[in-house]
């Protein structure tokens, strides 16, 4: 259904332009993931209650907010021409799609249920521990993804 597309994709040949194209942009995307997973870490960890717990949790959130975004949209922007480069042979990998389904049930977590945990000053009990870790868990799934499906 969507192969059409994956070979469109890879038509437009956005590596052709230059050898060193392709990894600057992953180099830039490897930047990207460092930045996103560092902001998300120190918000995850202190929902666990680790890291910085002498701040409230808002407060550290709303700091990490600007580098979870900036992360994350750099890893749209050098992901997608990535993407483009290889599509299909991304196709056909289940690993690929793996990492696709994981990645849309990361967002969504992080954006509804992450969030509002991290809305309040304090966090108690277990089920911000169970967020934490969770989240923690879902992003390293699609970063453990992502280096997979270049081995399959």
């Amino acid at each position: 259904m969507l192969e059409p597309f994956f070979q469109w994709m890879e038509s437009v040949g956005v590596y052709s332009a230059s050898p060193l194209i392709g990894p600057i942009v992953n180099l830039i995307h490897l930047l990207c993931m460092v930045t996103f997973i560092g902001a998300l870490l120190i918000v995850d960890l202190r929902l666990m209650g680790a890291g910085l717990t002498g701040r409230p949790v808002r407060e550290i959130a709303r700091d990490a907010q600007p580098w979870l975004v900036g992360g994350f949209l750099g890893l749209v922007l050098t992901g997608i021409p990535a993407l483009m480069s290889t599509a299909t042979l991304q196709y056909p990998n289940r690993i690929f799609w793996f990492k696709m389904y994981l990645l849309a049930a990361a967002c969504i977590f992080t954006m509804t249920v992450r969030r509002g945990m991290t809305q309040t000053d304090e966090v108690q009990g277990a089920l911000p521990k169970l967020v934490g870790l969770l989240s923690i868990v879902a992003w390293l799934g699609v970063a453990a993804s992502a280096r997979l499906i270049m081995l399959l």
